[in-house]
């Protein structure tokens, strides 16, 4: 089985169209330590990988499943046929953003990420250790604020 996945993206230069052709092959997924990382959940085989849950899904905008790439290109390094499912990958991402079907946990590490500049919150105990260390103390920057802002990143966030 063919999947035929067509779909609409948006990026620095605009949007455009696009269309991931997978012939269902495996490959992308099959290889350990070289294909998928998100290949291994108990959900999945050799006969329907992580790939296909993506691809193959009705309303992927909204599959959970996107999540669990991590955007290393991996299946796109794999493919035989030169098919880039993180590209479409990304797209439901952004178009999950856009209606507000992200994830909590998503949602919230963007927020993180934006108010503070660091991907983990900052806690007494950082602090204490970076001062035990010498270390300046960490603090939030508006630099990106201003970038999540003037990316519109900010208005998904609301």
């Amino acid at each position: 089985m063919v999947l035929n996945v067509p779909y609409v993206y948006n990026n620095l230069e605009g949007s455009g169209e696009a269309a991931e052709i997978c012939l269902q092959c495996g490959v992308c997924c099959a290889v350990p330590e070289y294909g998928c990382p998100a290949q291994y959940g108990p959900q999945l085989d050799p006969k329907h990988t992580y790939v296909y849950e993506c691809l193959g899904s009705e309303n992927p905008a909204s599959n959970p499943s996107i999540w669990q790439c991590v955007s290393c290109h991996k299946c796109e390094e794999m493919c035989p046929y030169e098919v880039s499912p993180v590209h479409f990958i990304e797209a439901m991402k952004q178009r999950a953003l856009e209606a507000g079907e992200a994830p909590d946990s998503i949602t919230g590490e963007i927020e993180q990420v934006v108010n503070t500049g660091y991907a983990f919150p900052l806690t007494p105990n950082t602090e204490r250790l970076r001062a035990e260390l010498g270390l300046a103390p960490m603090k939030p920057t508006e630099e990106l604020k201003r970038i999540a802002e003037a990316a519109g990143l900010r208005r998904l966030m609301k």
